[in-house]
């Protein structure tokens, strides 16, 4: 496994780099822009933007962030594939919540007859972290860096996907429980199961987002 790893930073780099202040090599890192929000957030103009085109017809708005860290340029570049090729769900943006000020706007809103009002223009998009979930919001702290922001959001990602491979339902009682503040009840009549089930349901969520904690960290 060493060897491979070794191997796949010793490859040529498929993407964009350049020469830091002190010499080293600098990886163009894509974090997606999709609104004044993020422009605002990483301290950015349109003008900092470029575009990625997927198929000749789709474009991604992005901000090439220069890193010295190439695993983490290529996992974000792998993330930006997935983004686009599987439509994920955190282009859902965000909404006034129960719970929170703020929270993803449920799946089954549609966009084009939006409850809150919202148009392209006003959309805002949302860092759903695992440790937000589980403690008191879901958002990273602003003051975190961009590094830090994109790397929550993308273990949020891989932990969610790793759920619904084993049962869609379960990140959605989880979400319903965590992020919307929904009770148990409500959860267990939208998803048609029983209150103890719902409570399984979470708990098997956690179990999850544990494993794949302990499982990265043996890395």
């Amino acid at each position: 496994m060493a060897r491979t790893k070794k191997a796949e930073l010793e490859a040529e780099f498929k993407h964009g780099t350049s020469i830091g202040d002190n010499g080293e090599i600098l990886y163009d890192c894509p974090i997606e822009i999709k609104d004044k929000a993020d422009l605002d957030n990483y301290g950015i103009t349109d003008a900092d933007c470029r575009y990625l085109n997927f198929n000749g017809s789709q474009k991604m708005r992005v901000f090439f962030y220069k890193t010295s860290d190439r695993v983490f340029a290529e996992s974000q570049w792998e993330y930006i594939n997935t983004l686009h090729s599987s439509g994920y769900f955190s282009t859902r943006c965000m909404v006034p919540g129960k719970r929170k000020a703020f929270t993803r706007c449920r799946d089954t809103n549609k966009c084009s007859a939006c409850p809150y009002g919202r148009t392209p223009e006003t959309k805002q998009s949302p860092v759903v972290s695992w440790d937000g979930l589980l403690e008191t919001g879901w958002e990273p702290d602003a003051t975190e860096s961009i590094e830090q922001q994109v790397l929550a959001k993308m273990e949020y990602q891989a932990i969610r996907s790793l759920m619904d491979a084993e049962d869609p339902r379960i990140a959605l009682a989880f979400e319903a429980k965590e992020l919307y503040g929904d009770s148990v009840k409500a959860i267990a009549a939208d998803l048609g199961v029983s209150e103890p089930r719902v409570y399984q349901l979470i708990k098997r969520a956690k179990t999850i987002g544990r494993q794949f904690r302990k499982d990265n960290d043996n890395e």
